[in-house]
């Protein structure tokens, strides 16, 4: 989704700030079947229009038409006419998100959105009162005081980090061949298989998924592609909409196609759930603040509205179930015990894709090097002339009292259980690689560093939620607080630690493998130019000539085989091998 900066307010349209009474009180009266069905449309042309700031300005000026009367419409001219929708929008997903969490809470009535102008209009206005509720009075007062940068920063990163990850959900492309290879190619590597065997105590990713989920793996990944496949068509490249795409009908999805009813069933069981049973699960409490919270719609983003008629509110949120949604279908169906397994098996699985994504590359790379005494060091390195870059990676997530609960205490405490031990890896490392004393430095095995005079520390992530505004910023201050640079020999200069997404290493990996950028110089050059790295990693990069551009050969044949079985699975003769 192309979002350019701060939304509209209904204050700033109105001149006071809406209670989420008075929100609740105005969605009364709507069908909530119809509400639903509407909002998920809205929020797929959000998700669906080109990621382009002309392409993002005219669906905005689209919806605004459609959902605001005219007055408001009037005020919006009069007071901001000159300003570009592409920059400053109306609608964005979380807002709609939470619109329809509150019509699922308290629509009882009958009017329906989709047909009554007036009943559209109410959810229009919901939706820009919402924009105010996303921050309170006592938050905003927060970042708008006197009080010191940091205390600022801090409470800024805790109010963004929900909400920006919802509204960068990862690219389809991304995820599809992240789960080929994770999925398909690491778990049929014995290798791979062995280790995870091994090190897991006989945890089996193929076979605790098919037990818990009814189906294979591959077959489950298959069709949840073709759920995304189906719904996509409601938005075609040229902005035409196909309302026929928004839901998916049981009765009718299979077609001719050779998907069973028994794997239909069983994909359908765990990504789908009744309105009715959407609305219970909101109304659970638990550790978190509302607004950031969108757990229900992301474990179950199909929900029925009708017998056998579902929507999605957030395509988004079907797009992750080809990737991190495997972890969690195995976790909801663990004991504690089978659960310790999957952390870990799933760690050693993340590990060894970014290993995969990073070898063969026009760098020299080395997965897991290790000491001289053989030893594990690093869980990744890259060296280059008097350049040297050890790599952690940390492929766990974030509990969900840490990510949704708007508070800073338990984000930062979740953080530093996660992620911090990658921070204090990599600096007692560092330290002992380049301690200025020799009796205390010790040596790589295949890895020569007598020439390195920079370092440049990188720790890679998986939760995507970890991209978020000013994460990087904080790790960075935990990581100079656990180096000791005066312990270091002359020379040595360390940089600042770099925190890569999964997404921002795939986009620099093919980057430099099949254009003109450069990994090593993209990170250094962000060190020199942002050495609190205070900059979002993607949108500094973005700047930098070539990335983003060219394609991996490599990649490009694995999406090719990708087709290839989804197209076999769905329409050819089933392979168990797929």
């Amino acid at each position: 989704m192309y979002f350019g900066g701060a939304y509209f307010l209904y204050k700033d349209v109105f001149d006071r700030t809406p209670a989420i009474s008075e929100l609740q009180s105005l969605l009364q009266d709507l069908s909530r079947v119809e509400a639903v069905s509407v909002l998920s449309q809205l929020n797929a042309g959000l998700r669906l229009v080109k990621r382009e700031r002309e392409a993002a300005a005219k669906l905005q000026q689209d919806l605004a038409g459609a959902f605001f009367d005219d007055e408001t419409i009037h005020r919006f001219k009069e007071r901001f006419g000159p300003v570009h929708m592409g920059d400053r929008p109306v609608f964005h997903a979380p807002q709609v998100l939470n619109v329809i969490r509150l019509v699922v809470q308290h629509s009882t009535g009958s009017e329906d959105p989709a047909t009554d102008t007036t009943a559209r209009y109410k959810l229009g206005t919901a939706c820009l009162m919402m924009n105010d509720l996303m921050v309170t009075a006592e938050e905003e007062a927060v970042i708008a005081s006197n009080a010191p940068e940091e205390q600022r920063m801090r409470a800024l990163m805790t109010q963004m980090f929900g909400p920006f990850e919802v509204v960068n959900t990862a690219a389809i492309t991304h995820i599809i061949y992240r789960s080929r290879i994770m999925f398909h190619v690491l778990l049929n590597d014995k290798r791979v298989v062995d280790r995870i065997t091994g090190e897991c105590e006989g945890f089996d990713f193929a076979e605790e998924f098919s037990r818990i989920a009814g189906l294979p793996l591959s077959h489950w990944l298959f069709l949840v592609f073709g759920f995304y496949a189906y719904l996509s068509h409601y938005l075609t490249p040229d902005g035409t909409r196909h309302p026929e795409f928004l839901a998916i009908d049981r009765t009718k999805f299979r077609g001719e196609s050779r998907i069973t009813e028994f794997d239909f069933g069983a994909v359908l069981r765990t990504l789908s759930i009744q309105v009715e049973e959407l609305e219970a699960m909101l109304e659970q409490p638990g550790p978190t603040d509302w607004r950031f919270d969108f757990v229900p719609f992301r474990s179950r983003p199909l929900v029925e509205i009708r017998p056998d008629k579902f929507v999605c509110p957030d395509i988004g949120f079907l797009i992750e179930k080809m990737h991190s949604g495997v972890y969690w279908a195995i976790f909801d169906g663990l004991s504690k015990v089978g659960r310790w397994k999957l952390f870990k098996a799933w760690g050693i699985l993340f590990e060894e894709y970014v290993n995969w994504f990073l070898s063969e590359r026009r760098f020299e790379f080395e997965p897991r090097p290790r000491w001289a005494d053989g030893s594990e060091c690093f869980d990744g390195a890259i060296s280059a002339g008097v350049s040297f870059v050890p790599m952690e990676y940390k492929g766990g997530f974030l509990k969900v009292g840490a990510r949704y609960s708007g508070m800073t205490a338990p984000l930062e405490s979740d953080l530093d259980l996660k992620i911090g031990e990658g921070c204090q890896q990599l600096a007692r490392k560092i330290e002992t690689l380049f301690n200025a004393d020799p009796r205390k430095r010790k040596e790589l095995r295949d890895i020569p560093l007598t020439s390195v005079t920079r370092v440049i520390p990188v720790l890679v992530v998986q939760d995507h939620i970890l991209r978020g505004p000013f994460i990087n910023w904080l790790l960075n201050k935990n990581f100079n607080n656990l180096l000791d640079r005066a312990q270091l020999r002359a020379g040595v200069t360390v940089d600042s630690l770099n925190v890569v997404g999964i997404h921002e290493l795939e986009t620099m990996a093919e980057s430099t493998d099949g254009g003109q950028f450069d990994m090593l110089q993209g990170l250094q050059l962000r060190c020199f130019r942002d050495p609190e790295m205070r900059s979002e990693l993607h949108n500094f990069l973005m700047m930098i000539p070539g990335y983003g551009e060219g394609k991996s050969e490599r990649v490009e044949n694995i999406l090719e085989k990708q087709w290839k079985k989804i197209e076999q699975y769905m329409f050819g003769t089933h392979d168990k091998a797929v």
